[in-house]
């Protein structure tokens, strides 16, 4: 009777502790700050949520990628355009009903995948559109809608072939998994499993590395935020699942998603608030003990004009690397810096009216007699966004900071 008794009273304390944790993890604070972000009205697209480049592995041209919001029938609606920088053209890709959380996001699926393409969310699961051109050069997309059952409470997301996503105010990170064929491994339908559910308490997903099968996550603390790391069978990377790094402010997959970098917060021992700073940190592949995490920089933590935290990109190439993020000062004056490889930071702009995302990627020389991009790609390019009385702007520069091309117009009408 002893033992009945003991065994209960274990339970019972194992099931209040699950409760006392889930209860916990939903009261804690959350950050006060915002990612950058675009809110961009335009006649031509909408409402403006998201710019960057279009990926090269999707198609190698001098293009981006617009996402923007319209309201049809008091619904709102999602719509992802083409379009060319050097001759103007435009295209609607697809279009569909917003998610109410993932509205801005723009992902490209895995590159080691023979189809690659970009995603989207919508409200009910994730649409993947691939991009070709015909005999005649003439431009055509393809569309895939992958509905996901309670995908529309989904508040962060990669998808690397497999969906990775976590909800609002919910301690699991769910993994739907796709069944599709690839040259670097084969699964049979009776291998397959569907959907998983792993207890994390994610905050938001960051990144799936599928070249070393590892997801991170980060996870909201006590003290702030923290990045975690776990294989893709669920087995945590660190020891009792320790954080990898504390204290992060923003952080996302590399351009080929086969690592990771971010900022984080450099902890005053003073306990003092003002003029914190932040690390500038890079990961190019993934260790058990995470001693390959790079320091790349140190700068102010203070926000853009608009109430935003600092905003970071990269793009890669074999070994080599360039990392682009921006920085203000107290007065919301901001920088834009770039770190190559084995080469110290460099300030390559200084505009007091640079404000949210940054995108960088290698293109060929943009040169509008040659539109399709069919040059040599060595060349790294920066998007930014700058306020220019109240307005938005959205311009190009090269790694030294020149300016190449203003693009507003041709976004705006």
């Amino acid at each position: 009777m002893k033992k009945y008794t003991m065994l209960l009273f274990t339970l019972v304390v194992m099931i209040a502790t699950v409760i006392t944790q889930i209860s916990e993890y939903k009261t804690l604070p959350k950050p006060e700050f915002r990612e950058p972000f675009l809110d961009i009205e335009s006649t031509k697209f909408g409402q403006i949520k998201n710019i960057v480049w279009l990926d090269n592995f999707v198609l190698s041209e001098n293009a981006v990628l617009v996402l923007a919001t319209n309201q049809k029938n008091n619904i709102d609606y999602s719509s992802l355009s083409y379009l060319d920088i050097a001759n103007g053209e435009t295209k609607l890709l697809a279009e569909f009903p917003s998610h109410q959380f993932l509205d801005d996001i723009i992902l490209f699926d895995n590159r080691l995948s023979q189809n690659n393409g970009i995603i989207t969310a919508f409200n009910e699961g994730v649409v993947k559109t691939t991009l070709n051109r015909d005999d005649n050069h003439i431009l055509f997309s393809e569309q895939e809608f992958l509905p996901i059952e309670g995908f529309e409470e989904a508040s962060s997301m990669d998808f690397k072939g497999d969906l990775y996503y976590s909800k609002p105010n919910d301690h699991l990170l769910y993994v739907k998994h796709f069944v599709q064929p690839s040259f670097f491994y084969f699964m049979n339908d009776n291998e397959a499993v569907k959907e998983m559910t792993y207890l994390r308490k994610p905050y938001q997903i960051v990144n799936a590395n599928i070249l070393d099968r590892k997801l991170t996550y980060t996870s909201l603390t006590a003290n702030g935020i923290d990045l975690y790391a776990m294989d893709f069978d669920g087995t945590p990377v660190a020891n009792f699942n320790k954080p990898i790094i504390k204290n992060i402010i923003k952080t996302q997959g590399i351009k080929d998603s086969f690592g990771l970098l971010g900022m984080n917060l450099i902890k005053d021992s003073s306990g003092s608030s003002v003029e914190q700073s932040l690390n500038i940190f890079m990961a190019r592949r993934y260790k058990a003990n995470y001693d390959k995490i790079l320091v790349l920089d140190t700068i102010p933590f203070n926000t853009d004009p608009l109430g935003s935290a600092p905003a970071l990109d990269s793009t890669t190439f074999n070994d080599g690397y360039s990392v682009v993020y921006t920085s203000y000062d107290e007065s919301h004056k901001g920088k834009l810096t770039i770190c190559n490889y084995q080469q110290e930071p460099k300030v390559i702009l200084e505009d007091e009216n640079l404000f949210g995302p940054v995108s960088i990627d290698r293109k060929s020389i943009l040169d509008p007699t040659d539109p399709l991009a069919n040059g040599d790609i060595k060349n790294p390019y920066i998007l930014y966004f700058t306020l220019e009385n109240d307005k938005a702007r959205v311009k190009i520069c090269d790694q030294n900071g020149k300016l190449v091309k203003d693009i507003t117009n041709i976004i705006m009408n």
